[in-house]
């Protein structure tokens, strides 16, 4: 039955690309993690006959039916691998139980009475005493199964003897008949060997603020967990929580082709939560050397490394807030130092939160992934011999009520050859994008920001970059550094003269990795669709209110400053020294062309925060004379980082043509498109606004000639474009929305 349910969980979720060689897999569809424990789902995954060059998983958090936990706990996503092994545990089954419980000796009577005075009938009476279900176990060979059950009565308790009034005169015993004494039968308990691979770690936000229908997808990429991401597996969402609630949805992408290097193998090293005593206590008994064989096939191997602090109410603020190096040894020898800390928590996306949502920990913030650190250790292997691999926290003393611990997730991994000698890889685009991830560095009016990745063996240093917006001129660009093998590295790429292309679509393409054909260029394009930045009148004012924050109490000077920069990344204006507590109104004449505007508070708490005695400010944009341009939210941690254009210029020049009419012009509630064509066309009717964002559109097949009216009574009064798309040609129109 179950092979039945996962195909035809296969076929429902799982769909292949054609265009993109891409497979699609869900396992776990909102499942409402309400509870601390264990949520498991199955699920079939492709199998081995294909190759992929990179499993990615999205796993896309919401609130649980009913709402968000106020709290931040921990998720993990794990694959529960059957290992094909079985292993067994000695047990020891008792040759009785008594009304399911364990007993050593049992003493019993077929038939007892308790008596007592019946002091409405003034006279003695009597009931069974407490009936006993005796289940026998006395198949040796088969020590849990039961052979026999009885039925018998509770002795040895004593019987009161009444006179003729009730009162108690003296006491008999009630001594039992029978007595049993347990022997123990020793048995093997057979199980399957399941490994637990962690894919992913997240820590829920405080959820206090969040709408029920809150999201947030976070995307890992899982490649290194080919070898057990194949054919039905059982996929582990934990939950640490104790109230509801948050759910979980998991979609794995398989994209064809040929990986980096070729995984030969992934072994578990440490998997679990330890608690910490002190530094002897834990390498000696938490974190103990472990030995593995390296494959004779091995040509690079390395250790991915997740661990979190959690716990603080000590001396030590740890393991929470004390940040820490660990060590990683490979046969006694100290290769790699790791800071295990996440400095940027007062920049997360998820803004604002409920609790202390800024606040830097030991490895993980609310809302954010907990990271991978991972550890080169190919100089230190040799093929078809051992290695030992220890892993050693920086030693602290601690007192105080909650003991510090450290939840681990270690993994050794190993490869063959590199596939390529040179190529380049197109990793991640991080601006512009609509990912929640980098929801805090877009939407962008100026340089893009990539990640590029050396997928040859040859270090990689040079490389053309092409990119664009779509429809839009094309940019080159000449990056020089030196990337190892499997380095990534971000790029900053120069302006894009015009942002406002309707298609509002990034791409990328590199080209001659090292001055040369790329090997493998099928991983050298990617594009990205953005949201165009807000388009701001020429003169505006910015009203802060500077909460009590202060960098020094003599001067009072302000924690909150602010600069805008032009494209040139050159400052055009500055707040300069602000004192605390007060309000600010500059009016601000700018040129036409695309600024950043950029907050910061020293202190990384905004200008709202509960956790603090700054009391609160505020940081707005108006018009001159006019409404609110921008009412920026006060808690937002280490600053505002916010792009704009002022009078920036549509491309969306206006074509006409004989086969296209739009009236009335200027418009009121609606707007009529009537179109003519020659032959039955499919075409569509799309209606952008300034900024070259999509509003609606309609589209129709076999179209020849008709009229199509569009509502406008809720759009904003200004500037529309519409735009005809068939095979012929394209058109546009402008056309005005008045008050």
């Amino acid at each position: 039955m179950k092979y039945i349910y996962l195909l035809i969980l296969f076929f429902s979720l799982t769909y292949k690309s054609f265009s993109t060689d891409t497979t699609k897999v869900r396992i776990h569809d909102h499942t409402d993690m309400t509870w601390n424990g264990n949520y498991d789902e199955w699920g079939l995954l492709p199998d081995e006959t294909t190759e992929y060059r990179k499993i990615l998983m999205h796993y896309t958090m919401g609130c649980a039916t009913g709402g968000c936990s106020d709290w931040d706990y921990t998720t993990k996503v794990l694959i529960r691998h059957r290992t094909g092994e079985r292993d067994s545990t000695l047990q020891e089954a008792p040759s009785f139980t008594v009304n399911g419980s364990n007993l050593d000796t049992l003493l019993f009577s077929d038939v007892s009475y308790i008596h007592y005075w019946d002091t409405l009938s003034n006279s003695l009476d009597s009931i069974l005493s407490d009936s006993l279900e005796i289940i026998l176990f006395n198949d040796s060979l088969n020590p849990t199964t039961p052979s026999d059950t009885l039925y018998k009565h509770q002795t040895e308790f004593y019987n009161m003897v009444f006179d003729t009034t009730g009162h108690v005169i003296d006491s008999i015993y009630v001594a039992a008949t029978d007595t049993f004494t347990t022997n123990y039968f020793n048995w093997y308990q057979v199980f399957d060997v399941i490994e637990d691979y962690e894919l992913a770690r997240v820590i829920t936000p405080y959820g206090g603020y969040l709408d029920d229908d809150w999201e947030f997808k976070t995307t890992f990429d899982v490649t290194d967990f080919v070898q057990v991401l194949r054919d039905s597996v059982e996929i582990r969402c934990r939950y640490s929580g104790w109230s509801s609630g948050f759910s979980a949805t998991l979609d794995f992408e398989f994209i064809e082709g040929k990986p980096a290097q070729d995984v030969l193998k992934i072994d578990p090293i440490y998997s679990g939560s330890y608690n910490y005593i002190n530094g002897s206590d834990f390498e000696t008994n938490k974190l103990v050397p472990k030995r593995f064989l390296i494959d004779e096939n091995t040509t690079a191997a390395k250790v991915k490394m997740c661990a979190t602090g959690h716990g603080f109410d000590n001396s030590q603020y740890a393991a929470e807030f004390k940040p820490i190096n660990y060590y990683v040894k490979i046969d006694g020898l100290q290769t790699h130092t790791q800071l295990n800390w996440d400095a940027d928590c007062g920049e997360n996306p998820i803004y604002p939160q409920a609790g202390t949502w800024l606040y830097d920990r030991a490895n993980w913030c609310p809302g954010k992934r907990a990271q991978v650190f991972e550890h080169e250790i190919s100089p230190y292997i040799t093929p078809g011999d051992s290695l030992e691999v220890n892993i050693d926290f920086q030693s602290y003393s601690w007192s105080g009520t909650q003991t510090p611990s450290y939840s681990i997730e270690t993994q050794l991994v190993q490869y063959k050859e590199a596939n390529f000698s040179n190529s380049a890889e197109i990793v991640d685009i991080i601006k512009p994008s609509l990912k929640d991830e980098y929801s805090r560095k877009n939407p962008v009016c100026g340089k893009p920001l990539i990640v590029i990745g050396n997928y040859g063996s040859t270090p990689l240093t040079s490389l053309e970059i092409e990119y664009k917006v779509v429809g839009g001129s094309s940019h080159t660009y000449q990056w020089t550094g030196n990337l190892a093998f499997t380095q990534t590295e971000e790029v900053e790429l120069p302006n894009v003269v015009n942002w406002q292309e309707a298609e509002n679509t990034f791409e990328v393409t590199l080209k001659r990795p090292n001055g040369l054909t790329d090997e493998y260029p099928k991983n050298n394009h990617m594009q990205s669709q953005y949201e165009p930045v807000p388009n701001y009148p020429e003169t505006f004012s910015i009203w802060l209110a500077t909460n009590s924050g202060v960098l020094n109490t003599n001067t009072q000077e302000s924690e909150t400053s602010w600069n805008i920069y032009d494209t040139y990344g050159t400052v055009v204006f500055s707040s300069g020294s602000l004192l605390a507590n007060t309000t600010y109104k500059d009016t601000l004449t700018f040129n036409p062309g695309c600024y950043t505007f950029v907050l910061e508070d020293a202190d990384e708490d905004g200008l709202n925060y509960f956790a603090n005695d700054d009391g609160s400010g505020s940081i707005r944009f108006k018009r001159v004379p006019g409404s609110w341009l921008n009412n920026f939210n006060s808690n937002f941690g280490t600053n505002i980082v916010h792009q704009f254009t002022v009078d920036y210029q549509t491309n969306l020049s206006e074509v006409k043509g004989n086969s296209f009419e739009l009236f009335p012009n200027p418009v009121s509630n609606q707007v009529s498109i009537s179109v003519t064509l020659n032959k039955p066309e499919k075409i569509d009717i799309i209606i952008f606004n300034s900024l070259g964002q999509e509003m609606e559109r309609i589209t129709k097949e076999n179209f020849t000639n008709g009229e199509e009216t569009f509502n406008t009574s809720s759009y904003t009064p200004g500037i529309y474009f519409c735009k005809i798309k068939h095979e012929s040609d394209d058109q546009v129109r402008k056309f005005v929305i008045l008050d």
